[in-house]
């Protein structure tokens, strides 16, 4: 994966969502905030 300068737009991916949905980060484009939480594990 490159590195990501400062200023550069996100790269596009995908994830999986709580309930087991694909989600992009390009369906959120447009929008003003974007919440991300990535958990590596339990707490």
């Amino acid at each position: 994966m490159a590195k990501i300068q400062p200023g550069q737009p996100a790269p596009e991916f995908q994830l999986t969502d709580w309930q087991g949905q694909a989600v992009t980060l390009s369906q959120f484009k447009g929008q003003r905030h974007v919440l991300l939480v990535l958990n590596r594990g339990f707490f």
